[in-house]
Order: structure tokens, then C-alpha cells, then sequence
């Protein structure tokens, strides 16, 4: 939003430097982003009329013009083509100094002497447009100066307008805050146009189709109307803002739209077929040629304003080019409206335009605004277009609701802000934005109802802001930190996701983050059979934020996949997030969870890295991750134990999933509770991403990794005082044996003295024989008062080795 001072100051008489302003503004909650002045370094320019132009002898885009000053004539080469014989334009002559302080001195120019410059507006700090010189209007007198033509210099604010604050978007808009904000009177003008000797039901007629999308649309006629240059002041005004002058009838809807936020539209009325304006829905590919020379398709979503035969303006956004105005139009229609904020956006979104009045009415224009906005204009058009304006306005609204009055406590007032407010200054601040401030139905409190431009404004934190920012942002104190302890929160899901994460990077994984939302499309190449499953946002933002997770899996798959793409050939990392599905009892649940993926030799050493990587290896550094992870959440012995009752086991079971391999895949279970599911993924999934080496991934629950409620501090114990034995054990066995099997056998009647049992080797292959394998053990005995004899560690051990061959047929290598 520009905010040109000098306009500011027609509203609300402020007396404070720019940069004070700007600050009170600033901590009032519209921050301003920048603060420049426009107009400065002037004095040696004046208007200058152009009386001559040749082409220049050695230059095919230069000319030759002789121009007048009002006292003698000087030769000026210029490269521009937007002027002719007779047009005034900003001459600055020999020894002139301009606004960026380049010196104009006499030059010869491809062999022609030029003794002055043709200004362009960049030129003279007035904007950023070079696109030709500044033309000035036809009745300006050689030898004016520029200061008094287009007035002092004058500071333009830029400022940071948040979307909810669409009333904010003009100068009257701004002006009333600042009102708020100084405490002085707003400066409302109040125009009246002088009727005409016609009706303006005479010459229109409308009718809207649509209420809901135009709860208000306002027509008024000028007659007479005689189209020109608008006059400097509201051409430098409609510069300092952004906006191309055009013309005097375009530039006042324009004007009057900067001035108090109101778009407005001028209908040349005579190629307004039927004279009928009709507010309809657009028919289906229906054709308009708009203003920007475009030839647009329409479709039934959007709402445009029609005569008795073809639209003529898509509403709210841009004009049709067949009644726009022109240098012959003398009867104008002024259309002052209000639309929907969504069938604006919608539309604007559709057709890939945005324009000044699609902006502002997407964030909301108060409908009250309407009538003001074209009484407005109307008084503009009689004055500076000489036109003749018709009696009476032709306005179709649909009732709007009441507003509804908001409770505010001020206690509550006070308490968010953490300062002393009293309830008169809360009152005053209220009352200073235009709310109707009552007492309420109990002390401290009252009954604010916003005005109708305040759409943002709808329960009491709302209110609460508006108090803090008109009080000051800057005079809210910033209390210390601090954390409110609560005995008995259950905290342990924060602190377990805490412990997770210091595990996993101890180990040296790095953490991810990825959106909850992903697309159907995505999770159809990882799990395409779990449609039923989805949990689908109702209003998504775009089909590829369409679901809710339901897995980590994938996304942690599409991570690994595109750093392999981009030559990053090892990772190891891991994502904790929530996880969401469809619930046929509930509607719908969520659960956290934990993913890890290894990809590369992340596990081995620098100097063993070049070796090739295959899926056994690279599965069990993921088992062993999880392992060491539920191991340090002290739910897990770190070696496998002989006595099961002291800590639960990491149980796995094959498992089939479409994300993993055949037979690459188990599901695990900690104390007999679902934990997770591990494996390699599947082939044609990494294909996507020309991943040929082994990728592994892990999704487990939190909660099973949750610690016990009262679980004790970790014991220390004590060094061996006595020495350990060791014996190997390798055997044959069938292949559909697993490792947990082989534990169970080895501690259902294990000795104490046997402290741990540790797998080594596996073999398959030649010379052991189809479908079996071959695994090899160590097994370490220790007591604790004595050192233990070859004699009874070897009968322990013949106790396990029987056992072995008993319940599992298992062969005894010797």
C-alpha cells in the first residue's frame, strides 16, 4: 500500500515527521517497509512547449525537436516517440541540476548540439516509468515552473497491509487509523453532486441475479461528459501510488478507489446494449475481450456484469474492451459494488489476473462504502469532465444481517497482555476505531460491536489485539521465560520422542522433516491397495496436498530416493511425525511415530566403504538401530539375554508389504506389543529414483517406547571379579528357522551362569545342502562368586547342545 502524506494530510491533521509517523504506525501493527520522497531537486525544471521535430541526420531513433521556455528556444535531441508539435512537456536546460544530481550541460549528440533534456518521470524523481518524456497538459504555460505545476515535494509511506485488513487498503482507510492512533478527528468529505434535469432510472436499467455473490450493486449516470487528461494533481497523486494516469473519467474511478477502497467501473452507456445491466452468472465458454487486449473463456463459476445480449465486465475483476471508455464517449455509468471476497478470488485465480480492484475485493470491501464511493466520483466527473450527473442512484442490496455485538471481559484484557490497561483507555481506544462500545451484563465487561468495515474483527481476541496495537506494541512488556510445572501431566510421549532423537543422532543420524500432506498419486506407487484407509482434507490446497499421511514410509523413501538422484550415495536418517487414518469406528485416528532409512555404507568404517553393499548387511545395521534404540529407552538388554522375565525381547515375524521386497520384510513386536515393520524396499519402487543399491527403512510406534510409569534409575553393577568362559556352537538347521527360535530354545533352561549368547555367522550354499543354513554361536559363562572349571562350563553347555539337536533336529558342527 502507497501512502502518499501530502493526500494523508486532506483527512486527519497530523503534525509528526514522516519518520515518527512511520513508527507509530510501525508498532500500531501496519508496518512500514520503506519511506522515499518524491518531487525533490525541481526548482531548475519548467514546462516547455515543443514546436518543431525533425528526424536527427545521423540517428535513426533520435529526433531533432526545437522546444520553448517562455523566454527563447532551444535545440533538444531526444530518443523518446510519445510527444508531437504542440505538446508541453519537463524541459530542464543548460546548467540545470535534476533530482539525482546529474548537471545538464550542452552536448553534441551523434553531431547535433543539444542544449537541454526532455525529462522522463524517473528523470525527476516522480516515479520509476521511462517508458517515454512527461507530457504535461495541454493548457500549461511555457515557462512554468515544475514545482508549481505538480507541487511540493511529498513523502509516500510504503506499507505492509496484512490480508485480513482489507479496509486498510486506501488512503481514508489509513487515515482512520491514524486518527485512532493520534486521537484527533478524521476529516470525513461529504460530496454531493449537483442533479441533473433527468432520472437516472431514464437512462438504466439493473438487475441482479446472483445476491448472494453481489449482496450490493449501485449504478449512477453522468451525462456530458467530456474525456481528457486528468489535471496534474491527480495524475502525480495516481503516480505516487502505482497507478498509469489514462484518462479523466478512468483516472477517477481509480482515484476515488485509492481514496477510500471502493473499486469502481465506468460503462460507456451508449454500447450498453438495451441499456440494462444484468449482475449473472457467465455462461459456459462464454467469450470476453477485456481491457487488456486478452480474449478471455468464461464458465458458469464466475459472475459478470451483462447487457441484454453479452457480458460486458467479468465482476470485481477487470472491464470488457466493447463498452469500455474512449475518446468518444459522453454518457458514463458508474458501477459502485459490492461482491463476494470467494467468488472474487475464485475468479481472479481462474483467469490468472489480478488487478487493483480483484485485490481489494478478495480481502473485502464494506458494502456501506458503496453509495459514498459513487456520490464520490460523480462530483469528480461534473467537475472535471463536465458532466451533468443524474438524480437519484440506482441500488440493488440484499438485507444484510445485523452485526452481533462481541463480550470482552477487561480483566482478560489485561491478563493477555501482561500491562496495566484501564478500562477508560480500553473504552477511548474502542471508541477512537469507530466500535459501539456498551456495558455489559456484568462489571468489567462490555458489548463492542466493530463497524461494518472491520470484517476481521469477530471475538474478543480479536478485540484484545486491536487494544494492544492502538496501546502500543512497543509498551507490552517481554516478561522472563518461564514454565508452569504441572505434577501430574504425563510427560513421558515428550520426553520418550526426546530420547529418540538423542539416541539416533548419538548414532550419527540426522533428522528430517517432511508436509503431513501428501497426494493420492504418491502413496498409490507405495500402497495402493489402502484407498479406504485415506483420510482426505476437505479444502485442499492443490491435489498434491490432497491426504494425510497415513505412513512415514513413503516420504522417508522419497528422501532417500532424491538424495541418491543428486549424487549423495550414503544417508542415515530419521523423521519423527504423526501419522493419520481412517477410523471406521471413530471416524478417523492418528498415532506418532518413528522412521529411520539407511542407504550406502552408512555403517562401515571410512576405509571399508568402496565394497559392494548387499541387502543382508544393510538390513541388519536398520535391526541393529532398533535394537540399540529400545535398548537405550531401557526396554531392551544390550545382548541377548538368557533370562527373558528381566527385559522383553524384540520379537520378528515375516511380513508382506508393497513398499518392501519378498521376503525382506518383518513386522516387530516389543513384550509381545506391535512395534513397527522393517525391511528393504522394494525394487521397482527405488527404480523410481534409478536407486540400484539396497535401501532400508523402519516405521515403529512411540508408544510401546514409552518408559514404564515408575520405572527405577539404572543400577550399576559392579565389574567382573571373576573371569568368562567362552564356546562356539555351529550348526545346521532348515531354513525356516528363525534366530528367535533358536533363543528360545537356547534360555528356556539356560544356567545363570550363562550371561550372554551372541550370533556370529551365517552361511548358505554349497556344501551345506537345499534348504538348509548354517548358524554359528558364541556363548559366555561367568559366575559371580568363584571362577568357573572347564568341567562344569562343558557341562552346561552339552545341557544346551542336547537341546538343540532335540527340539530343533539341528546338526552339531564339531
Amino acid at each position: 500500500m502507497k501512502l502518499p502524506l501530502a493526500w494523508l494530510y486532506d483527512y486527519v491533521a497530523v503534525e509528526e515527521p514522516p519518520d515518527r509517523l512511520a513508527e507509530r504506525l510501525t508498532f500500531a501493527g501496519m508496518e512500514v517497509e520503506a519511506l522515499e520522497t518524491y518531487g525533490r531537486g525541481l526548482e531548475d525544471v519548467c514546462a516547455a512547449e515543443i514546436r518543431a521535430i525533425t528526424a536527427h541526420p545521423n540517428a535513426d531513433r533520435l529526433k531533432v525537436c526545437r522546444v520553448f521556455d517562455g523566454n527563447a528556444e532551444y535545440t533538444v535531441v531526444c530518443g523518446a516517440d510519445n510527444f508531437k508539435v504542440g505538446d508541453k512537456a519537463a524541459f530542464a536546460g543548460h546548467g540545470s541540476r535534476l533530482p539525482n544530481g546529474v548537471r545538464v550541460r550542452t552536448a553534441r549528440l551523434r553531431g547535433v548540439a543539444s542544449e537541454g533534456m526532455l525529462c522522463a518521470e524517473d528523470e525527476l524523481g516522480l516515479s520509476d516509468d521511462h517508458s517515454g518524456i512527461l507530457i504535461l497538459p495541454p493548457p500549461t504555460q511555457a515557462g512554468l515552473a515544475l514545482v508549481d505545476l505538480i507541487g511540493a515535494p511529498d513523502t509516500v509511506l510504503t506499507i505492509e497491509v496484512t490480508p485480513n485488513r482489507g479496509d486498510c487498503l486506501s488512503i481514508i482507510g489509513m487515515a482512520r487509523e491514524v486518527a485512532a492512533i493520534y486521537n484527533i478527528p478524521l476529516q470525513w468529505p461529504n460530496p454531493q453532486p449537483k442533479p441533473g434535469s433527468f432520472e437516472a432510472s431514464e437512462r438504466v436499467n439493473v438487475e441482479v441475479v446472483d445476491p448472494q455473490a453481489c449482496p450490493r450493486y449501485t449504478a449512477r449516470v453522468v451525462d456530458q461528459c467530456r474525456v481528457g487528461p486528468s489535471p496534474p494533481w491527480m495524475q502525480r497523486r495516481l503516480t505516487l501510488c502505482g497507478i498509469r494516469p489514462i484518462n479523466n473519467i478512468v483516472d477517477i474511478t481509480n482515484y476515488v478507489m485509492l481514496e477510500c477502497g471502493q473499486p469502481l467501473h465506468a460503462f460507456d452507456r451508449d454500447r450498453i446494449h438495451g441499456n440494462r445491466l444484468v449482475v449473472r452468472r457467465a455462461k459456459d465458454k462464454e467469450q470476453l475481450a477485456m481491457l487488456d487486449e486478452t480474449q478471455r473463456t468464461l464458465d458458469p463459476s464466475m459472475l459478470v456484469i451483462a447487457n441484454e445480449t453479452e457480458a460486458l465486465a467479468v465482476a470485481g475483476v477487470m472491464g470488457g474492451e466493447s463498452s469500455g471508455i474512449d475518446e468518444n464517449t459522453t454518457s458514463v455509468v458508474l458501477e459502485s459494488a459490492a461482491f463476494s471476497p470467494t467468488q472474487i478470488r475464485r475468479t481472479a485465480r481462474r483467469l490468472g489476473v489480478s488487478t487493483e480492484a480483484s485485490y481489494r475485493f478478495e480481502r473485502g470491501v464494506d458494502p456501506e462504502v458503496s453509495e459514498w464511493a459513487s456520490r464520490r466520483a460523480a462530483c469528480l466527473l461534473t467537475e472535471l469532465a463536465e458532466g451533468q450527473c443524474a438524480r437519484g442512484l440506482l441500488d440493488v442490496a440484499a438485507p444484510q444481517p445485523a452485526p452481533q455485538p462481541i463480550r470482552l471481559r477487561t480483566p482478560r484484557v489485561r491478563a493477555m497482555l501482561g500491562c496495566e490497561v484501564d478500562n477508560r483507555q480500553i473504552d477511548a481506544i474502542l471508541q477512537a476505531l469507530n466500535f459501539s462500545v456498551r456495558s455489559g451484563a456484568k462489571p468489567q465487561e462490555y458489548q463492542v460491536t466493530p463497524p461494518s468495515y472491520r470484517t476481521d474483527v469477530s471475538i474478543e481476541e480479536d478485540l484484545i489485539e486491536e487494544v494492544a496495537r492502538m496501546h502500543g506494541l512497543d509498551k507490552i512488556p517481554t516478561p522472563a521465560p518461564f514454565a508452569r510445572i504441572i505434577p501430574e501431566t504425563d510427560d513421558r510421549p515428550i520426553r520418550a520422542m526426546m530420547g529418540c532423537r538423542d539416541v539416533l543422532a548419538g548414532m550419527g543420524l540426522q533428522e528430517i522433516m517432511n508436509y503431513t500432506f501428501v497426494s493420492h498419486k504418491f502413496l498409490d506407487l507405495f500402497m495402493p491397495d489402502n484407498a479406504d484407509e485415506r483420510l482426505l482434507i476437505p479444502h485442499p490446497v492443490s491435489v498434491e496436498h490432497a491426504v494425510l499421511r497415513p505412513s512415514l514410509i513413503p516420504q522417508m523413501i522419497e528422501t532417500l530416493g532424491r538424495n541418491h538422484s543428486r549424487q549423495v550415495m550414503e544417508a542415515a536418517l530419521f523423521e519423527s511425525g504423526r501419522v493419520f487414518r481412517r477410523d471406521p469406528e471413530s471416524g478417523w485416528s492418528e498415532q506418532d511415530r518413528l522412521a529411520i532409512g539407511l542407504m550406502g555404507p552408512a555403517g562401515r568404517p571410512p576405509m571399508d566403504k568402496q565394497r559392494p553393499l548387499d541387502a543382508q548387511e544393510i538390513f541388519l545395521w536398520i535391526k541393529g538401530i532398533a535394537e540399540n534404540l529400545v535398548v537405550r529407552q531401557r526396554l531392551l538388554s544390550s545382548q541377548t539375554t538368557a533370562r527373558p522375565e528381566l527385559t522383553p525381547a524384540l520379537e520378528q515375524e515375516p511380513l508382506t508389504h508393497p513398499s518392501f521386497s519378498p521376503g525382506q520384510a518383518v513386522s516387530l513386536r516389543l513384550a509381545g506389543q506391535p512395534l513397527g515393520i522393517m525391511g528393504i524396499v522394494a525394487d521397482r519402487i527405488a527404480a523410481e529414483w534409478r536407486c540400484h543399491t539396497p535401501l532400508a527403512v523402519l516405521e515403529i510406534a512411540l508408544q510401546p517406547l514409552l518408559p514404564p510409569a515408575e520405572q527405577s534409575p539404572p543400577q550399576l553393577k559392579p565389574a567382573p571379579a571373576f573371569p568368562s568362559v567362552r564356546r562356539d556352537v555351529a550348526m545346521i538347521l532348515q531354513q525356516d528357522i528363525s534366530h528367535q527360535q533358536i533363543m528360545d530354545v537356547i534360555t528356556e533352561n539356560a544356567p545363570p551362569e550363562l550371561t550372554s549368547v551372541s550370533l556370529f555367522d551365517i552361511f548358505t550354499g554349497k556344501g551345506i545342502g537345499p534348504g538348509l543354513k548354517s548358524l554359528a554361536y558364541t556363548f559366555t559363562y561367568r559366575a559371580d562368586d568363584r571362577t568357573l572349571t572347564d568341567e562344569e562350563v562343558n557341562r552346561m553347555h552339552q545341557t544346551i547342545r542336547q537341546n538343540l539337536r532335540k527340539r530343533l533336529r539341528a546338526t552339531l558342527r564339531e
